[in-house]
């Protein structure tokens, strides 16, 4: 029986999982809880399936098997003051028998005009093909903010609990609360200059031995920067971080005190858009935040 492409609905979720274990994604090791939660709509997307399954038939009497898998998240956010939908693509993943239709399952994504379709984790040989259809780079290389005291000065900082949100603006109040369900450090960062300065955090890995504080998102990148030097040892101490990592493309051409590197991303990140540039996107609101893959 022919190979068949389809939606991936809800009561797919556990062909998929069974699928993606048996993968050599970074993140077959996800558990089924994990994996549930890519078949639900989150952060405004509603469109009723979660990607793309490739399907074979195999034998005679046999039912349908998955062999084949595109991940979709649907999301809505505003940026710029503008309501803009997106779709993530992840977990690409088919099996060697079939691996020479994978681009089967593209296809549909690249179909949609009217979102900005993002990948956050892709390999090498997604990378390629996805430039070829026009996708650019969104992240290639991150900036290291080490544990080094850069200044005698404390700023107060609050995480989690009751003291985040009565401390927010509007538009970072509905970032803490799309995130609040999800595994995540919220922090609030007092600045002597200006108003309290919001971040959000995930803590992520290279190996299991070696933890970072991944930046996903804050409120006012140069007064982060500029008080780096005293909360950054302060938050990898509490939290046992090696380092706190962030897109550099956030903080390029800011003046950040203490030890700080920038590190290459060995396959940069992608987008495309007709309305967003590369500057306008973080990683609310996506997979990487919602299920924790290893560091990129």
């Amino acid at each position: 029986m022919a190979v068949q492409i389809r939606r991936a609905v809800e009561s797919d979720m556990f062909g998929v999982y069974k699928l993606l274990r048996g993968s050599t994604l970074n993140a077959r090791g996800l558990p089924l809880d994990a994996r549930r939660r890519m078949f639900q709509p989150l952060w405004g997307g509603d469109e009723g399936y979660y990607g793309y399954l490739m399907e074979d038939g195999g034998a005679a009497g046999q039912g349908r098997e998955v062999i084949g898998f595109l991940g979709t998240l649907f999301t809505t956010r505003e940026i710029g003051g503008r309501r803009e939908d997106f779709c993530e693509i992840h977990s690409w993943y088919v099996r060697d028998s079939h691996r020479d239709e994978s681009l089967n399952l593209l296809l549909p994504v690249i179909g949609m005009r009217k979102r900005t379709v993002v990948n956050h984790t892709p390999t090498q040989t997604v990378y390629d093909i996805s430039a070829r259809f026009g996708f650019k780079d969104l992240e290639t290389g991150v900036v290291a903010f080490y544990p080094i005291p850069a200044t005698l000065r404390r700023p107060d900082i609050a995480a989690g609990g009751w003291r985040v949100p009565d401390r927010l603006d509007a538009a970072s109040l509905k970032a803490y609360a799309d995130h609040r369900d999800v595994r995540c450090l919220h922090v609030v960062i007092d600045d002597p200059m200006g108003p309290p300065v919001y971040a959000l955090f995930k803590t992520v890995r290279r190996r299991w031995f070696e933890p970072f504080g991944r930046l996903i998102h804050t409120s006012d990148p140069a007064a982060f920067a500029r008080l780096a030097g005293g909360v950054v040892w302060r938050l990898c101490l509490k939290n046992r971080w090696q380092a706190v990592i962030a897109n550099q493309l956030v903080f390029e051409g800011l003046e950040v005190p203490g030890v700080v590197r920038k590190v290459p991303r060995e396959v940069p990140s992608q987008f495309r858009s007709k309305t967003l540039e590369a500057k306008d996107l973080d990683q609310l609101c996506s997979q990487p935040l919602l299920q924790g893959y290893r560091l990129h």
